[in-house]
């Protein structure tokens, strides 16, 4: 039982120990895999005694069919013979990753948590342990690495995340986990995808984890150390940015004329995060645009996700609700005049007479762009932004079509259906976003046109 003495000692060492001391109940988050299967192992061998109780969670993720259901019913007999408390949900994944609009291994990890958390709920004091070893640890890295990362990418995984999800296999490699279940005889299940390197990770665990490997046999340990240590110059850099700030959360201008750029992105990142909620978080290209704001000495402001702005007004640098927009609920009927900015629902609905003005605050924010130009003359009457209703058609072509086929043809998410903006006149529909204008009411000249920018960015 080498192994189980490693991680127990590993304990110490990553800060788990402590995160137990008033922990009543472990959820192992189980798949039926190596790693998920040595890891309730080791929890029903060195729990006993320690006042803690065991439980195993299993998701059903709806994707392998027959190979799923034997996984499920594996991890049900395994909890049987171990006397630990089984908890399963069965999910279609596939169609919830297609309803909002989220990737196949990301829709699955998001719900995984959610349906973890949720069992955790119900039980005294209750921590989830994951099963991710150091060679998961090394492929995440590499993963962040290759999307650009900063020095929070190359963190990795924490062995102890949120002081709600803790990893004790993070000490061992994926061979030292495999070989030791072998030797000990531990039965276990094995996913057929996860080959299959269609899928970033698996394409990284299967081509460059090996050349890694090659090139240093000790790489998942060197990926450890080398992210333990920035991760404690993380924490320093962290708490020394909110130190800056003030007691309401504001930041003194002085403060941050002087600060260094590692300092001054995290005093940003701590005023959002303050703001926003403590698990959100900018990209770099946010940063950016705030620290240039703030270098170049002006008093201005720059948009950021979730309708909020960084505001630099005389000594003092903010984060608050970006006035530009104004809310519109999807269930009015919302008047348009040129120059407004309004957000309706999860879109951003712009009106000009200026083709330059037609640009997002932020283009990184909106993850889709339509445009339109209306020929002003030809609107009837006021121009408003409704949703659709039972029975609407739009005069396209020369003829009448029904808005629930069209969107169906355009292939608008059936979840975004019900808040899609239309722009109508007293005629009806003059133009669906993604679609010509109604006919006859394109825009022509540029003396006669107004201009129209239909961003989408995202549920907030």
């Amino acid at each position: 039982m080498k192994l189980f003495e490693k991680i127990e000692k590993s304990l110490g060492d990553t800060g788990i120990l402590p995160a137990l001391e008033d922990c009543g109940t472990i959820l192992c988050a189980l798949s039926g895999g190596a790693d998920s299967v040595v890891l309730l192992h080791f929890l029903h061998w060195y729990l006993p005694g320690r006042g803690i109780r065991l439980a195993a969670a299993h998701l059903h993720h709806g994707i392998r069919g027959a190979a799923a259901d034997a996984d499920e019913a594996f991890c049900r007999r395994l909890c049987t013979e171990l006397q630990i408390p089984f908890y399963s949900r069965r999910l279609d994944i596939p169609a919830m990753a297609k309803e909002t609009g989220l990737g196949l291994e990301e829709c699955a990890r998001k719900e995984r948590y959610a349906f973890l958390e949720e069992v955790c709920s119900g039980l005294p004091d209750a921590l989830i342990a994951t099963a991710h070893n150091a060679t998961d640890h090394l492929e995440t890295v590499l993963f962040h690495l290759a999307r650009g990362c900063g020095a929070s990418g190359l963190c990795g995984i924490a062995p102890l995340r949120d002081g709600s999800v803790i990893r004790p296999l993070l000490c061992c490699t994926a061979k030292e986990v495999r070989d030791f279940a072998k030797a000990e005889r531990i039965s276990y299940v094995t996913d057929a995808t996860n080959s299959d390197t269609a899928y970033t990770r698996n394409y990284i665990r299967e081509k460059l984890v090996p050349a890694m490997l090659q090139i240093n046999p000790q790489c998942e340990t060197a990926a450890l150390r080398m992210s333990g240590l920035l991760r404690g110059d993380l924490v320093y850099l962290e708490n020394a940015a909110v130190g800056l700030l003030s007691p309401d959360g504001s930041l003194l201008a002085d403060s941050a004329s002087s600060a260094p750029s590692a300092l001054l992105s995290r005093c940003i990142l701590a005023m959002y995060r303050r703001y926003a909620g403590y698990e959100k978080t900018l990209g770099a290209v946010h940063l950016t645009h705030c620290m240039a704001l703030i270098r170049s000495g002006r008093p201005g402001r720059t948009s950021l996700p979730g309708r909020a702005a960084l505001f630099f007004q005389g000594e003092r640098i903010w984060i608050g609700p970006d006035p530009t927009f104004t809310q519109a609920a999807v269930s009015d009927v919302i008047p348009l005049s040129v120059g407004d900015a309004v957000l309706f629902g999860p879109f951003l609905v712009k009106v000009s007479k200026e083709r330059a003005e037609i640009v997002p605050p932020d283009q990184n924010i909106y993850n889709l762009a339509i445009y339109g130009t209306l020929d002003f003359d030809k609107i009837n009457n006021s121009l408003y932004i409704r949703a659709r209703r039972a029975g609407d058609v739009y005069f396209t072509g020369g003829m009448h079509k029904k808005i629930k086929k069209l969107f169906g043809a355009m292939k608008v998410p059936s979840h975004l259906r019900d808040s899609y903006p239309l722009l109508c006149d007293k005629e009806g529909i003059l133009w669906v976003p993604g679609l010509r204008p109604r006919d006859g009411c394109a825009g022509a000249s540029a003396a006669d046109s107004v201009y129209i920018g239909v961003w989408y960015a995202g549920e907030k």
